[in-house]
């Protein structure tokens, strides 16, 4: 148990990635506030409670900074403290760039990019005053790279949020506030959430799962998706006492898919 002492916020905690990531800190003893939209979480605070965990559900938009700023609250009522965001809550919304409407591609960008900022907006006074924090973001290895179509806006997304997380870095760095690391993790394909759900493609609606064995895995030099799991326990390692010097960073989990 070696986040006995931590509070946590996630967002997106209902499904996927977030989801792994509050059964993860959770089971390293950390209290988790796992936020999402309406009751979405409700199940994984009651699965993390059943396992002898702390966590409290907590229905919150990323898409409004007063949503943010309660969760915060929400984090220090509960458990006293806000030791590390996680902030997993995106959407997908793949299409080409002259089809694609503008508002379901602006909506892409507020949820991803924006969603993010407003998220770590609320968090960051209460780790200022603790004079310590962890905010984990999480992007995507096509916040590095192209794509390979039909995802112009959520590639632009996680570009944002890749540069958002270096910036904010070096931004808390120069204040005087080094015991609060940003750092992003970048999953290629996950085997769970958008990784797994219906997208467009000029096949046609295809699933997750069925992309990347048609197209992306001999790609990949694991020859498979990554599990949610493997992405959660990424992001405990960065909360850890042992990542301290660790900050600015765009960590690949995604078995080889970006190097390649």
């Amino acid at each position: 148990m070696r986040l006995n002492d931590h509070a946590v916020v996630i967002t997106g905690a209902g499904g996927g990635i977030g989801r792994a990531a509050a059964v993860a800190f959770a089971a390293d003893g950390a209290a988790v506030i796992a936020a999402d939209l309406a009751d979405k979480a409700d199940a994984v605070a009651e699965e993390i409670r059943r396992a002898g965990g702390r966590a409290v559900a907590v229905s919150a938009d990323v898409s409004h900074s007063t949503g943010m700023s309660a969760l915060a609250a929400r984090s220090v009522q509960e458990f006293g403290g806000l030791h590390v965001l996680v902030t997993c809550a995106g959407l997908g919304g793949a299409g080409l760039l002259l089809e694609q409407d503008e508002r379901e591609w602006t909506r892409v960008i507020d949820v991803n990019l924006n969603g993010t900022y407003r998220a770590i907006r609320a968090a960051l006074p209460q780790m200022m005053a603790q004079r310590r924090g962890r905010i984990i973001t999480i992007a995507s290895i096509l916040g590095k790279m192209g794509g390979y179509g039909f995802v112009s806006a959520y590639v632009a997304s996680k570009h944002g949020v890749v540069g958002l997380t270096r910036a904010l870095a070096s931004e808390l760095g120069s204040q005087g506030f080094p015991g609060i690391t940003v750092n992003a993790i970048c999953p290629g394909y996950v085997r769970a959430g958008m990784g797994v759900a219906m997208q467009a493609t000029k096949a046609g609606p295809m699933s997750g799962a069925e992309i990347f064995e048609r197209y992306y895995k001999r790609l990949v030099p694991q020859r498979r998706m990554i599990e949610a799991e493997e992405i959660a326990h990424a992001a405990v390692f960065l909360a850890l006492p042992e990542s301290a010097g660790i900050t600015g960073q765009a960590l690949n989990v995604d078995g080889g898919f970006f190097m390649s």
